[in-house]
This record gives structure tokens, sequence and C-alpha cells, in this order.
């Protein structure tokens, strides 16, 4: 045979080999990583790792130079350490301090810790993980919070890294249970997204779109073009241009759930009420950005919350802004009220997860499993009254109040309460009337409205008749209130029909206001009629 035939018969088989092994790697590729795998199986577990941190005498002194404070941050020094767990040791591993203003704590204290396992050694990863975090939890005693409300998101659809729970000793101090929470890289995007490559970022502490941010992963980290485009189309004063700006660039459907599911859980310290604890990801594959929490353990505190809260993070008070956006986050709290945020199911979660905790913390610390023990008994009771507090909400429809040619709306639906003492409230027609013959006594006639961005006039009619002040109330007599402030213009003694008026600004896109008829005193009587709501425009100003 000719060696040019031999060459062409190798080539040929080369090349068939080679298809068969392209092949057979495609179809693997398509298969859950191993790694993957590992990782879900060990986060899905009931069983409590036991986490033993070795850190060397000169990388202690370096950790200890590192302390959180507001306003620009140095740079968090890594060391290397050893990790041993089950029985598997870890060589250097790459360690860093982590926490902000609530959590951090530092090195000799309970310190918040980040574990890359395979920043220094290639594909070195613990269970699965090549990234992980080890939060102390002293913002959260019930040590539930993280890992519930991350199931919750992801139920919802808004990619989360998930949690679970860890016992850690650094240098032989045993410092207690810890959440574990899956590390921020391209491992988690490639679980959630077709293409991990673009950039996630950070939004460090009380940092928004509209700065430049640090980046956690990213082929481009330098280049925040897109970043920059969406702090811009926040930024549009056209709400109808901008509705199309945003949805050109950020993924509104994920957004509104983001947004609507942290508000229903009361998440005070995340983006939209507070532009702190989030990641943004470039999504290549759609081309926008998708925004997803961060920091979750500091929930329902305050169950009654509007679902409607004042917005601060840049992107949220945006969106909300347009009505038809806003009224697609009301349909999305609606849908996630019967989908996700179920009390019964989540309840139950909060009381699995805490019995899988329990035993590792009367183990540790009995009174922390007592003040546990309490605090998740509040959480549940905090949950249900959420989910009520929800559904009154969304019980009537949230629009803006309807106002007459002339800026004028009549406010005619009134609730009486007697808020101290043995205030009498009755009404005559259109005349509210709050009285008392019985000692210190505090009287509201009370209505509320939702009202758009502007300035605002609340006036009325009052009449008074023997108001005999407590010594005790330096605020006594008849007058208005809008929410909690209160004016100086109240009616004391005898005072025939008298116009009062009180002025406000309203700076949210949507804001639910109360307004109050109020009576304080000892003695007396005031009545009220007349009252409406005015709408200032320039001129009127």
């Amino acid at each position: 045979m000719k060696p040019s035939s031999i060459r062409v018969r190798a080539t040929c088989i080369i090349f068939v080999l080679a298809s068969v092994f392209n092949g057979a790697f495609a179809a693997e590729a398509k298969k859950p990583g191993r790694k993957a795998e590992e990782a879900d199986k060990f986060l899905a577990s009931s069983n409590i790792p036991n986490i033993q941190i070795e850190i060397a005498p000169e990388d202690m002194k370096k950790l200890r130079k590192y302390t959180w404070q507001f306003g620009p941050q140095g740079d968090r020094e890594q060391v290397k350490v050893t990790v041993r767990e089950g029985g598997t040791t870890y060589t250097n591993v790459a360690l860093q301090l982590k926490g902000a203003a609530g959590s951090f704590r530092p090195i000799d204290d309970n310190p918040a810790l980040t574990l890359n396992f395979d920043k220094f050694v290639d594909n070195q990863t613990f269970h699965g993980l090549d990234k992980l975090s080890l939060n102390n939890s002293v913002q959260d005693q019930t040590y539930v919070s993280e890992q519930f409300a991350r199931e919750l998101f992801l139920k919802a659809g808004v990619p989360t890294p998930r949690a679970t729970h860890a016992t850690v000793e650094l240098n032989g101090r045993d410092l207690g249970l810890y959440v574990l929470v899956e590390g921020w890289n391209r491992r988690f995007l490639k679980k959630h997204f077709a293409d991990p490559s673009g950039n996630l970022y950070d939004g460090g502490f009380l940092k928004d779109v509209d700065s430049e941010l640090s980046t956690n992963s990213g082929d481009k980290p330098e280049d925040q073009a897109d970043r920059e485009a969406l702090a811009k189309a926040a930024q549009e004063k056209n709400l109808s241009t901008r509705r199309e700006r945003l949805e050109k660039i950020l993924d509104m459907d994920r957004f509104l759930t983001f947004v609507a599911l942290d508000t229903m859980l009361w998440n005070w310290d995340g983006y939209a009420q507070n532009k702190n604890n989030y990641r943004l990801f470039s999504d290549r594959t759609t081309g926008k950005m998708v925004f997803m929490p961060h920091g979750l353990d500091q929930l329902f505190w305050k169950p009654d919350g509007s679902v409607l809260p004042n917005m601060q993070g840049l992107v949220a008070r945006a969106v909300l802004e347009v009505p038809e956006l806003r009224e697609k986050y009301l349909a999305r709290l609606k849908e996630l009220r019967s989908t996700v945020f179920k009390p019964g199911e989540m309840t139950n979660r909060v009381h699995q997860i805490a019995a899988k905790i329990a035993p590792a913390l009367k183990e540790k610390d009995p009174s922390a499993a007592s003040q546990q023990e309490f605090s998740v008994t509040s959480l549940a009771h905090a949950i249900v009254r959420r989910a009520s507090s929800i559904d009154e909400q969304l019980k009537t429809p949230i629009a803006p109040i309807k106002f007459d040619d002339s800026s004028k709306a009549t406010i005619t639906t009134w609730t009486p309460k007697t808020n101290f003492g043995k205030a009498e409230l009755t009404q005559d027609g259109n005349i509210l009337k709050t009285s008392t013959t019985q000692g210190s006594s505090i009287g509201t006639w009370r209505s509320a409205a939702w009202l758009e961005r502007g300035k605002y006039r609340l006036e009325a009619s009052v009449k008074t008749h023997g108001i005999v002040a407590d010594p005790g109330d330096s605020r006594a007599g008849a007058g208005l209130r809008v929410g909690r402030s209160r004016s100086e213009k109240y009616l004391t003694a005898t005072s025939d029909w008298t116009p009062l008026s009180q002025e406000f600004t309203v700076e949210e896109a949507l804001t639910q206001i109360q307004f109050l008829c109020e009576f304080r005193g000892a003695e007396g009587e005031a009545s009220f009629r007349s009252i409406q709501l005015t709408k200032l425009t320039e001129k009127a100003e």
C-alpha cells in the first residue's frame, strides 16, 4: 500500500474516532455535572457538617488588621487556610472576612467568612461547591430566614444561591452554628443561565446601579456599559419612553417577581427598600439584566407594612412610577400570594428547618437554643400576620384618588376610633363629632387615600365647644393630622366653625396616606365638616 493511501486511511480513522468522541462528549456535557449533583445532594441534606478551619499565626495577624467602617472600604485580604470536614482535608483554601454594618465581626469574635476552595487549587471543591459563605447569623436569631427565603425566591423563579447549616471551629475555638450559603460565581451562574460569561455585579453596601460596582465574575469586568445603560433607562423622565427603555434592558418579569416577593417578605434591607443586598447579572443570552437577592436575614420586621412601600432602589422606584408596570407589579403580588406565599406551607417549612438545627444549637449553646425557639415562633406568627395584611390591602383597588376639574376631592368614608379614655364618636349626616365628659380622652376619625407624587392640602371646618385640656397633655384640642405629623393649628375652648388646613408632600410614585380628624381633651366636644383634599399646582402654591 502506498504511503499516501495509508495517510488517507489514517486520517479517516482519526476523523471517525474524533466524531465519535465529540458526540459522546457533547452528550455527556448535556448531563448535570458530577460536582453539580454533589452540591445539590449536599445542600438538600439534613446533615449538619462540622467545619474545622486552621489559620496560621501570621495570617491571623493579617486578618486582625481589617475592621469594617462606614465609607470607602479597604481590600479584605485573603489568606490560605486548611479546612477539615468529615475525614477530608482541604489545603490552600482562600479565606476572607465578610459582612458589613450589621453582620461584620472581627476574626477573634464570631466572624462571618468566605471560603474559596479552588482559588489556589484547580478544581478543588467542598461537596461540589468551589465557593461558599459562612454567615454568623448575628442579625437573625432564628438561623432559619436565609434558607427559608432563598427557597421561596427559587420557587418563584428568581435565581438565588441556596443555603444550609454547619458548625464551625476556628483554630480549635468552637464558633457554634453558622448558616452556610452557596457562593456567587460562574458555577452558580451556569446552573441558572445558558451563558454565564456576563458580568455579575456586586451591589456592595448601599450602592445603587448608578455607581460603578465591583464584579464577582465576568469576562469583561471593566466594561460596565450594560449597568450604565440600565441606570440611564431608570432615570428617563418621560414615563412612556422609560418603560420602553427598561423593558429592552431589564428582565422585567423576573424583576417584578423579585421586588414583589421582597416586599411580601418585608425584606427592608434588600434592594427595593434600601438599595442593599443584591447582585445584578448581565445575561448575554437575552441581552437583559437580572436582579437577585442577597443577605436575607432580616425579614418581616413590619408584618403590616404597605404593599407599596417607599422604594430606595433606583430601578425599583423607576419601574413602579410607570402606571402600567405598577399594575403588573400589583398583579404579580396577587399571583405570588396564591402560588408561593402560602402561610401554612411557609410556617411548616420554618419549623422543619428549625427542627433540623435545634439539636446542634442545644449542644453548642442551650441559651441560644431557647432564644431560637422563641424567635422561630415569632417568625411563624409574623408570616401569618403578613399574609393577612397583604390580603386586606389587596381587597380594594390600589389606585390614586380622583380629583375634579378644580383639583379637589371630597373625603366621605371615615372610621371612628377611641384611642384613649372615654371618647364618644358619632356622625350626624356629613358632620363628624367627638366628645367626652369622663376625663382625659383621645378620639379620631380616620380615612386614607392613595396619592401620586405631588403637593396637597387637607382642609376642613372645625367647631369646638368647652374643650378642657388634660393638664398632662400639651397637644390638647381639635384639628387635622396627616399620617404621624401634627398641625399646630388645633382649636381649644369654644369656637365657631373655623377653617383649618395642613399641607403635605408625597415623595413616592403612589403612596397610601392616612388622614385624621383628632380630638384630645378631658372634657368638651369637636365637630368636623366639609373635609376635602386639594392637589396643589405650581400656580396654587
